[in-house]
């Protein structure tokens, strides 16, 4: 195998797990522990929505592009080895699973501008309306279910890379 083929098998491999690492830990670690300080302490659903915002707004700026160099990458792969015969899993080659691969990393992309725009945008107004100091009663109570909904959305978009790196891995290894 080509050099060329060994550095794309090593950037698409570990994009799309790094990938699938940072957007996960998005939700099983910083929002749930922002949740749990305002249960503690006196933090507010204004302040809340803020923080999310800064997190959101840091992996709007970093995912995408890694997404787009992760898939990119694996689908060079596929198809650098689509005439390879070789079956790896359940007879599936390992161009079939790097295709997959391709495409379920940097469908991170269309699963948030379907699933998750319309959540996004309403958390964003609210942060923005925060930041002056401007959020009434209702859209606070609004905030925390918005943050349950984005948090379960984004748990979700986490497996897509996942299943990237797991199919990628496993047309690398066999």
């Amino acid at each position: 195998m080509s050099s060329i083929n060994t550095i794309a098998k090593i950037i698409g491999l570990t994009s799309a797990a790094w990938l699938s690492g940072n957007i996960s830990a998005l939700s099983l670690i910083s929002i749930p522990a922002v949740a749990n300080i305002k249960q503690d302490s006196s933090l507010s659903n204004a302040h809340a929505v803020r923080l999310w915002q800064q997190n959101y707004q840091r992996g709007a700026s970093q995912n995408p592009p890694i997404a787009l160099g992760a898939s990119a990458s694996l689908g060079y792969l596929a198809w650098s080895l689509r005439n390879l015969r070789t079956a790896t899993v359940m007879g599936l080659g390992p161009s079939f699973l790097l295709s997959i691969a391709a495409v379920s990393t940097i469908a991170i992309v269309p699963f948030t501008i379907v699933f998750m725009r319309a959540t996004n945008n309403k958390l964003l107004a609210l942060a923005a309306k925060a930041k002056k100091d401007e959020v009434s009663v209702v859209e606070t109570e609004d905030i925390e279910a918005l943050l349950e909904r984005w948090t379960a959305l984004n748990r979700l978009r986490g497996f897509l890379p996942m299943v990237g790196a797991v199919c990628a891995c496993v047309a690398v290894i066999a």
